[in-house]
């Protein structure tokens, strides 16, 4: 009992410390595994093709994510608001893939590859920057200029 009672008061003060490792700053944008995956495999075919790669754009994130968990909320796949996006992209020139469904990144961008319309924002030599967010199964490429 005295072992587990000092084990326990030696991890207490450790316990802010550690959430803090494990919790961003304020306003720090996280990418997860799925989406880096997902971002990394583009960056590959946009090689393949000698287009440059995609820059992450937090800014971009933030309106990928707040489409998913649009998508995730209503248990639907769409383009909702796609022009509300854009206009608050601050771009020339978006364009938007979204899916669900694909627990694998690989699986979620052969999908998208094997879609000509799809296909063609993936291989857009007119953008630079891109967001991607997947919020339960719903996930949401929104790149622009």
């Amino acid at each position: 009992m005295r072992r587990i009672l000092f084990t326990l008061l030696c991890f207490i003060p450790l316990f802010p410390a550690l959430l803090s490792i494990q919790a961003p700053a304020a306003g720090a944008e996280t990418i997860s595994l799925y989406e880096r995956s997902l971002l990394e495999q583009i960056n590959a075919y946009r090689a393949e093709h000698k287009l440059p790669a995609l820059r992450f754009d937090a800014r971009l994130n933030q309106l990928a994510r707040e489409h998913s968990f649009t998508m995730s909320r209503q248990k639907r796949i769409s383009h909702l608001d796609f022009r509300g996006r854009f206009q608050r992209s601050g771009s020339r020139l978006c364009v938007e893939n979204v899916g669900t469904g694909n627990t694998y990144a690989l699986k979620q961008f052969r999908s998208w590859q094997s879609s000509s319309a799809h296909d063609g924002n993936l291989l857009n030599a007119n953008i630079l920057r891109a967001g991607i967010a997947e919020i339960g199964t719903y996930v949401t490429f929104f790149a622009c200029q």
